[in-house]
């Protein structure tokens, strides 16, 4: 199977975020169809460079991450 190219990935994860909900990283990457590591890459990109936000959901055992796009880029 080819690999995917992150910029690909990257536009996915930006066409998943458009609906202005709250997404976690899991359905991110399910969505996607990527690995979450690869998720969490772009995710992170994204937000260095301020197109999304995060913000901390339920602790259990591992914080959960939900991510959204920012309120001037809707």
């Amino acid at each position: 199977m080819p690999r995917k190219d992150i910029l690909k990935i990257t536009e996915k994860i930006l066409k998943i975020l458009s609906d202005k909900k709250e997404h976690s990283v899991q359905s991110i990457s399910l969505e996607a169809r990527t690995q979450w590591r690869t998720a969490i890459k772009c995710l992170e990109f994204l937000q260095k460079i301020g197109l999304i936000k995060e913000r901390k959901g339920n602790i259990t055992y591992k914080a959960e991450r939900l991510f959204s796009l920012n309120k001037k880029y809707y």
